[in-house]
């Protein structure tokens, strides 16, 4: 992959990563915050316990839509958005999360010197990575669909465009890229 294509693909998965984050983080913050209100702690409480774990599970949001980004890349490669179905799309979420984070979260426990979480403490994470991975990825794919009806492209087309998007924004800044001291030294 050459140097011009790999960082708008950078730029694209980071952006991505920051809407899963968000949305994974505010999800995980309503639902955490409720949780606590079940369990009768005040309401202050349970609002800042939420906070904290939105935090934590929005981390976690942004680490898996690199992962799915990077599937999505190459298995819809070439194919219009129109003809992705967003139920199909979100359900590959799930699915990919739901096995994602646990498998995660167990290779990180065991690379920290400790040794496997068992698999029953683990199912709830699972569970709500699952629905939470379904809905963002629903989400997002309705959203393209809804972009694309005014502006019909292929999933190629689109990361093309991305791609053609970033370069123009990199060579507007004034400071002085490598590529652009190379093309200037004849001068």
């Amino acid at each position: 992959m050459s140097d011009k294509s790999r960082f708008p693909r950078l730029r694209a998965t980071l952006r991505n990563a920051v809407v899963w984050g968000v949305t994974w983080g505010a999800i995980g913050s309503v639902v955490a915050t409720a949780m606590r209100l079940i369990d009768k702690i005040p309401l202050g409480h349970a609002v800042l316990d939420g906070i904290g774990m939105g935090i934590r599970i929005g981390v976690m949001g942004a680490i898996v839509s690199t992962a799915f980004f990077a599937f999505i890349s190459v298995a819809y490669r070439g194919k219009r958005l129109a003809e992705i179905s967003w139920m199909r799309f979100g359900i590959g979420g799930a699915l990919l999360a739901g096995l994602f984070v646990p498998a995660f979260l167990q290779t990180m426990n065991v690379l920290t010197g400790g040794s496997l979480v068992p698999w029953h403490l683990v199912f709830d994470d699972a569970v709500f990575s699952a629905i939470f991975g379904g809905i963002t990825a629903a989400g997002t794919m309705i959203l393209a669909q809804r972009h694309e009806a005014a502006h019909p492209v292929t999933v190629e087309e689109l990361l093309d465009r991305m791609e053609r998007d970033a370069l123009a924004t990199a060579e507007a800044t004034p400071y002085r890229t490598r590529e652009r001291s190379e093309s200037t030294e004849g001068l």
